[in-house]
């Protein structure tokens, strides 16, 4: 940390370096795209089309990891986002997750601060957020399970 940064503790951001600014440009466009795309698919622009089902449900009669985000990134992006938490918890989670970030990333680039609680992307520990990422995944994958199993 720098001098400034530890100096500036009891704020909530500090100041950014240029090189902070463009990676969180880059971060913005990326998951810009990445929504884009998802109100795309809400809108029927895009179609990812059926090919007579989960191929994983047809033959272990369970849900698949990705069964359900089709739906639930739909409901999310028409600002149902109840709904799209309790159709597949992890595609509710990861779209929450992706505005916030795309959100702050786009503060951080046009005022030109870091906040404390999204650290600049070089410092990101990828690792962490991958981790982070499979354990939402495979939460979302039980929940599923256990939904199919009740039923």
């Amino acid at each position: 940390m720098t001098e400034q940064e530890k100096s500036n503790k009891s704020k909530l951001y500090y100041k950014a370096q240029t090189e902070d600014r463009l990676w969180f440009l880059a971060v913005f466009i990326v998951i810009g795209g990445i929504l884009g795309l998802f109100y795309l698919l809400t809108k029927g622009e895009i179609n990812p089309g059926s090919y007579g089902g989960c191929a994983f449900e047809r033959n272990y009669g369970l849900p698949c990891p990705t069964c359900g985000m089709t739906r639930s990134i739909t409901a999310f992006m028409q600002g149902e986002i109840i709904r799209s938490l309790v159709l597949q918890p992890a595609a509710g989670v990861g779209c929450i997750a992706l505005g916030l970030t795309a959100f702050f990333s786009l503060l951080s680039t046009l005022l030109g601060v870091d906040f404390l609680f999204l650290p600049p992307v070089r410092i990101w520990q990828t690792g962490r957020i991958l981790l982070a990422a499979a354990v939402i995944f495979a939460a979302g994958w039980a929940v599923m399970i256990a939904k199919a199993l009740i039923k």
